[in-house]
């Protein structure tokens, strides 16, 4: 059985990606404050504090974090879930993909408590969790184009940048995660140094969108 490396500081790229959105939504949270945005701040505070625990082993557990990291993907989840979701016009789309979410949250329990488990990765929710974001993002941007009457630049939008962060985010890991039963129980060790550079450049495309988003943000006008 082959041992991987120890980490290295390049390996913790997206704990740095993490921190710089965290420390914009936190300069940027007077101009925020009143809209969805605003919970942006809390919800990277916990990512930041998640990811740097999950470092320390704050978390592990029979040398495992994997329970932690079930709990964190359903938050996730939930919560970026919930902000799309406000982000749509179309009555319909929220009718039906609130439901989804319903579904999706009671599926990710249900697979945590008897399925998959609590000490196991639930490689299951987590794809079902990807298909509902990238939907919700696709609808986003169906709606951005079908609904908007006048000219902008989309590249000022920050609901823009959040959903193009979410939608390739969620695009890498469900490809990634589509392959992890098979791949991860077989302890290939090329498949974890993958994990490394996926859960960096994942992480980076995601966190740097956010950052731009809030940066963009302009206090008075619709963020779109």
């Amino acid at each position: 059985m082959r041992i991987l490396p120890p980490m290295l500081w390049s390996d913790y790229l997206y704990f740095l990606f993490e921190l710089m959105a965290f420390i914009a939504a936190v300069v940027q949270w007077p101009k925020m404050k009143g809209t969805p945005y605003s919970y942006f701040m809390p919800f990277l505070f916990f990512i930041v504090v998640y990811e740097f625990g999950t470092i320390r082993n704050w978390f592990s557990i029979n040398h495992s974090n994997l329970w932690v990291a079930n709990i964190q993907m359903a938050i996730f989840f939930l919560f970026n879930a919930l902000f799309l979701l406000g982000e749509l016009k179309t009555p319909v789309f929220k009718k039906h993909l609130g439901a989804a979410i319903v579904f999706t949250i009671v599926f990710s329990i249900t697979n945590m408590a008897f399925f998959q488990g609590f000490w196991k990765l639930d490689t299951m929710s987590i794809l079902l969790q990807d298909v509902v974001l990238i939907v919700l993002c696709c609808l986003y941007f169906s709606e951005l184009m079908h609904y908007t009457l006048q000219p902008l630049s989309i590249i000022r939008l920050p609901g823009f940048w959040v959903n193009t962060g979410l939608l390739f985010f969620c695009i890498i890991t469900f490809m990634f995660f589509a392959s992890y039963t098979y791949m991860a129980y077989k302890n290939n060790y090329n498949y974890f140094l993958l994990f490394r550079g996926i859960a960096n450049s994942s992480n980076a495309i995601l966190y740097s969108c956010l950052a731009v988003a809030f940066l963009c943000f302009r206090k008075g006008v619709e963020p779109g």
